[in-house]
C-alpha cells in the first residue's frame, strides 16, 4: 500500500472521539504528575527580629516580682 492509501485511514483514526478523549485525559494526567513532582512546600514564616529584640529588652512581670522579693 502507498501513503495515499494510508492517509485517509490515519486521518479517520485521529478524528475519532475516543482518540481525542484519550489524548486529553493523558495530557491532564501528565500535567498533574508534573505538578506533583515539582511541588515544594512554602517555608514557614519566621518571626521578625524586631519582635525578638523588643521582648528581650522588656523584663517579664515574673522577673520583676522575683527581684523585689530578693531586695527585701
Amino acid at each position: 500500500m502507498k501513503l495515499n492509501e494510508y492517509l485517509p485511514i490515519i486521518l479517520e483514526v485521529l478524528k475519532s472521539p475516543i482518540v481525542i478523549g484519550t489524548v486529553i485525559a493523558m495530557l491532564i494526567v501528565i500535567s498533574f504528575a508534573k505538578y506533583v513532582c515539582n511541588y515544594t512546600k512554602k517555608p514557614p514564616k519566621t518571626k521578625s527580629k524586631k519582635n525578638k529584640v523588643a521582648s528581650a529588652q522588656t523584663p517579664s512581670p515574673a522577673t520583676e516580682e522575683n527581684s523585689e522579693a530578693a531586695e527585701e
